[in-house]
């Protein structure tokens, strides 16, 4: 198997802004009008909790200080860490941006024991956090992510400053992924082809993802890093059983932001704006001309409203 961007491969720290992948983040950041000169560090690095080794991306800007917010933001079922660089770049301006792979994705380990319930998957990122000694952060989570920030929020308060849902809400719409199947592809403009048709993603952003996202098998063929034990997504008890529902996020007490896209396959309007209802420091925030990958189809308005909401706290 071999991989096709760079990563830590010990326990050393490894600076990425000298990769090429960088570099392509960069360019494709320029193509949406994104601020470019004199990017954040991006620091790779290799943690061992629960018995399995994660990938954690840490950024870093110049606006250093003591009382700089921490974010914490979790990706979705079948992508990486690296879904976040776009808006990574520009909110590490800012704040520090910690971006792990959960486990059995990205450059992250597979569960020996396939295990991919949920709430195991939800204690790894309190691990981490406390593994990286994180004062109580912004914790973000999309889709899938978004379910285990939910589950984080209510099981370790204490982790969290604030919180933030991105397109996922109890009840979501998604039938999920089969377990089992791996899906192969012939080369990385085949898959990001395939992808860019769902939402409106520029193909230079889906090639960039899919450098992260998929490995090279000794056959030549291309499969998603994922591990294919992992079902996500989906109202059914396979795909999200125990995730909290709407009467249980009544309890989340720290600031919360829903924010989902105007034209989302996944979540639906009501369900979000309900989800921001019940929780008493809830709010919700629609972005207009945007899908599922609200960050990746609007990332300035997406960058805007977590901005406005983290300097509110």
């Amino acid at each position: 198997m071999s991989y096709l961007n760079a990563a830590a491969d010990n326990y050393e720290l490894a600076l990425l802004n000298n990769t090429p992948e960088f570099a392509e983040l960069l360019a494709v950041s320029a193509e949406f009008g994104l601020e470019v000169n004199s990017p954040p560090t991006c620091v790779a690095r290799n943690l061992v909790v629960r018995g399995l080794r994660f990938n954690v991306l840490d950024w870093q800007g110049s606006a250093d200080g003591p009382d700089k917010p921490t974010l914490f933001m979790v990706h979705g079922g079948a992508v990486t860490s690296h879904t976040w660089d776009l808006v990574a770049l520009q909110l590490a301006r800012r704040y520090r941006v910690v971006t792990p792979d959960i486990r059995s994705h990205g450059d992250s380990e597979w569960a020996r024991d396939g295990d991919y319930d949920h709430h195991e998957m939800m204690e790894d990122l309190a691990a981490i956090m406390r593994e990286m000694d994180l004062p109580p952060s912004v914790v973000i989570g999309h889709s899938m992510g978004g379910a285990l920030v939910e589950r984080l929020a209510l099981a370790h308060p204490e982790l969290t400053r604030a919180i933030a849902i991105v397109d996922f809400t109890p009840e979501s719409n998604y039938p999920g992924l089969p377990i089992d199947v791996v899906r192969l592809f012939d080369s990385i403009e085949h898959y990001a082809e395939r992808a860019s048709k769902y939402g409106d993603r520029k193909l230079s952003e889906v090639t960039y993802a899919a450098r992260h996202e998929l490995l090279q098998r000794l056959d030549g063929k291309l499969m998603p890093k994922h591990d294919p034990r992992h079902g996500m997504g989906g109202p059914g008890p396979g795909y999200y059983p125990g995730t909290p529902g709407f009467e249980s996020m009544k309890a989340v007490t720290v600031p919360a932001a829903v924010i989902w896209g105007s034209d989302s396959f996944f979540v639906t309007d009501e369900k979000s704006r309900r989800l921001a209802e019940v929780m008493p420091q809830g709010e919700g925030h629609c972005i207009e001309s945007a899908g599922h990958q609200v960050f990746l189809e609007q990332p300035q308005a997406f960058i805007d409203v977590v901005s406005d909401f983290v300097d509110r706290l």
